[in-house]
């Protein structure tokens, strides 16, 4: 099969990245004859292998990055961007999945694979972006898991992310609870009240009476907030 003839009938996926066994159906040879095939397309740089078994054509990370493993989906400050909830462009894309995968690189952007436990898998979709589909968290599971690892988010994103008034409180608030961490809830419940909604009523039965940091990246301060037993370390302007 001629690469021009590939690319044909390669437009019919609408996933950005295809293993050894795709390639096989397309062309419809057997395995020696698809490596040989493979080969030949690498060389002329029609497709790159992103890793064993699996290739794309596609030089957009996040097309790639989210379309390797199942179930896996786009987060923290990736979503945030393709959200227009930050202005800056991240250099690394981070991907939640259910089971650890080393980093890569996928162009000059860098690829964090963060495990998550299956029951909090939850929350993302297909979604057009640009020529391809990828899978990412709704708007409303980025910042739950933005509140729940800030690691991978500064906390100062996530309550610049809550001015958005097109965000479903109560689907915040169910993600929220649904995540089953209780620093998470006293996160969102204080972010929230600073933007002048207050969900305690609802929470408050799932919450503890030990204090935690609001931003565990920063020192201890002498401000704590009785009501959602935070410290309050950070301050957002």
């Amino acid at each position: 099969m001629q690469a021009i003839t590939f690319l044909k009938e390669i437009e019919q996926f609408q996933s950005p990245v295809l293993s050894f066994n795709d390639v096989i159906r397309i062309i419809g040879k057997s395995k020696e004859y698809s490596r040989v095939y493979i080969h030949r397309l690498k060389q002329k740089n029609i497709i790159t292998e992103i890793e064993k078994g699996k290739y794309a054509l596609s030089e957009e990370p996040f097309e790639i990055a989210s379309n390797l493993v199942f179930p896996s989906y786009i987060s923290f400050m990736g979503a945030y961007y393709i959200y227009g909830f930050t202005t800056q462009i991240p250099i690394i894309a981070q991907i939640v999945c259910q089971n650890p995968k080393k980093e890569m690189n996928i162009g000059n952007i860098k690829v964090n694979f963060i495990s998550f436990k299956n029951k909090r898998i939850f929350g993302y979709k297909r979604e057009r972006f640009r020529d391809k589909y990828i899978f990412i968290a709704e708007p409303e599971k980025a910042i739950i898991d933005s509140l729940y690892l800030p690691k991978y988010c500064p906390i100062s994103e996530s309550y610049e992310a809550l001015e958005n008034k097109e965000l479903d409180i109560n689907k915040l608030l169910e993600y929220g609870l649904r995540m089953n961490s209780i620093i998470t809830l006293k996160r969102l419940g204080y972010l929230l009240e600073l933007h002048g909604i207050d969900i305690y009523e609802k929470v408050k039965h799932k919450l503890n009476k030990r204090y935690d940091l609001l931003n565990p990246f920063m020192k201890t301060s002498k401000k704590n907030s009785s009501k959602w037993k935070l410290n309050i370390n950070d301050v957002f302007e």
